[in-house]
């Protein structure tokens, strides 16, 4: 009988380049190793389709003409080991004014369904790095649709894409939605206290939020690595450093509950 009360997850990291064919075969072997384990949640990097760092006019080839196979690739793989996937796309945006792309992580269930398009809300304008000009942000709506949630048995997980992390408000909101794991897919690029930032902002989200934390990154030389999960008090459950690869680990809900009646932070919390 299955029990709604684990979730057998993993975070898996490699480098993505415009050479999609390598990037799937990079995707097959990572979901091969996760369901080896027995994985039912398997989370990749933010772009693992292709280079997010490329020309306009290269993205929108990549996405005109290769996001949809690329899609149903995953979908065949979730089918085929029958596991949930969370990937990173750039796919052509909604309006057709709009020349620039989205950035947008996509989630597929074992079923080969996509039931989550979520496009990141905050674009990576820093550390003289420019999103915006090539990629559009979503837009806010004040129904909160534009989130991104899924649930799976008793767990209900939330998206956030790499600069996203930065900020606290979308990972509250998307707790206030009742979301106990906050799934995080990213391309951390190197930096000035970047890989400092890295873990202490998903330590951050962990611990005020008493919630489970998966995070995917790419692998050296596209980004940093450091994949990992994290429990909800802040505690590094496992790690990839800086090698292609997953690391594997079993949810609870009776820790998450624990956790959550010693540090009630969320009910103590007042609003003002």
């Amino acid at each position: 009988m299955m029990d709604k009360n684990v979730l057998r997850v993993a975070v898996g990291q490699f480098p993505a380049s415009n050479d999609i064919e390598t990037n799937k075969q990079y995707i097959q072997q990572l979901v091969e190793q996760s369901a080896a384990q027995s994985v039912e949640l398997l989370v990749l990097p933010e772009a693992a389709m292709c280079s997010f760092a490329s020309d306009l006019p290269v993205l929108q080839t990549l996405a005109y003409q290769h996001t949809p196979t690329f899609i149903q690739f995953i979908q065949t793989l979730a089918k085929q080991y029958q596991l949930f996937i969370v990937v990173g796309v750039i796919s052509p945006s909604e309006y057709s004014d709009e020349p620039r792309v989205q950035n947008q992580l996509v989630v597929i269930n074992p079923q080969g369904e996509i039931i989550v398009r979520y496009n990141k809300i905050h674009v990576y304008d820093a550390f003289k790095f420019k999103e915006s000009d090539k990629v559009k942000p979503a837009d806010i709506k004040a129904d909160g649709s534009m989130l991104g949630i899924f649930k799976i048995k008793d767990f209900t997980i939330g998206l956030i894409n790499c600069y996203d992390l930065r900020f606290p408000e979308l990972a509250r909101a998307l707790i206030d939605k009742g979301v106990n794991v906050l799934s995080v897919s990213a391309n951390w690029i190197a930096g000035s206290a970047k890989e400092m930032h890295w873990e202490t902002l998903l330590k951050a989200r962990a611990i005020e939020n008493t919630a489970y934390v998966l995070a995917s990154g790419q692998t050296p030389t596209k980004g940093i690595g450091n994949s990992m999960i994290i429990d909800p008090m802040g505690v590094i459950l496992a790690g990839c450093g800086t090698e292609i690869g997953v690391q594997v680990q079993t949810l609870s809900l009776e820790r998450l509950n624990t956790v959550r009646t010693l540090l009630p932070c969320l009910v103590n919390r007042r609003l003002f």
